[in-house]
């Protein structure tokens, strides 16, 4: 179906489904944005300065993740077979499910680390962007090797920070429903991060060096 395009095309083409589902996805939050500052006029406190903070904070990140989609650099390489594929695929999509399950009772301090959390977490989110820039990838590709900035600490900080805002998230919902989701989608997270490695490993010589001198996701732990 696509044999006619060029390699250029064809990248472009392969863009458009995950530019599409972050574009639903952020004009999601903006909406959900104004009904929080509709509804919350009056309560200004430290719950609502973590929260109104991780709200914004969520749709700068979801903009950024749909420009540097749209305007990313072509891989150079990239993981062959279908485990890489599903394993980024439902890494990705397997968090929103716990937006699909009652949330949990209102209990102030437990709300109030769960904004804090999206908070810090889609702050990291953003300054991670900011470094990793063109090189992004939602598959397991190598475009660029990046090791300056939050990947000279650790080997993955967006999946480190996308895991503190995930957390947060699940704190809102608290159920073993939603703790089935966050432990499932964290098992295809660790997947996605090691077919990652092999692709940098097989694309650039010097991230053997480099993984030797950084955690993968936690310094001094793993």
């Amino acid at each position: 179906m696509f044999s006619n395009l060029s390699p250029a095309n064809y990248d472009k083409l392969m863009r458009l489904p995950i530019i599409l589902f972050t574009c639903f996805f952020l004009l999601r939050e903006i909406g959900l944005l104004g009904d929080f500052l509709a509804h919350h006029q009056m309560r200004i406190g430290l719950q609502f300065i973590a929260e109104l903070g991780g709200r914004i904070s969520l749709v700068l990140f979801l903009l950024l993740l749909v420009g540097m989609h749209a305007f990313r650099a072509r891989p150079i390489n990239k993981a062959q077979g279908w485990q890489p594929k599903l394993s980024a695929i439902l890494g990705l999509t397997l968090g929103n499910l716990l937006l699909l399950i009652d949330r949990a009772g209102a209990y102030p301090l437990i709300d109030l680390i769960s904004a804090s959390l999206l908070l810090l977490g889609n702050y990291l989110c953003i300054v991670t962007l900011m470094h990793l820039g063109r090189s992004l990838s939602i598959m397991a590709e190598a475009r660029r090797l990046v090791t300056s900035g939050p990947y000279s600490i650790i080997r993955h900080p967006l999946y480190f920070a996308e895991e503190i805002a995930t957390v947060g998230i699940f704190l809102q919902f608290r159920s073993w429903e939603a703790a089935a989701i966050l432990i499932i989608h964290f098992v295809f997270q660790i997947r996605r991060m090691l077919n990652e490695e092999r692709v940098l490993l097989e694309t650039f010589p010097e991230y053997a060096g480099y993984m030797n001198k950084t955690a993968r996701l936690i310094p001094g732990v793993w």
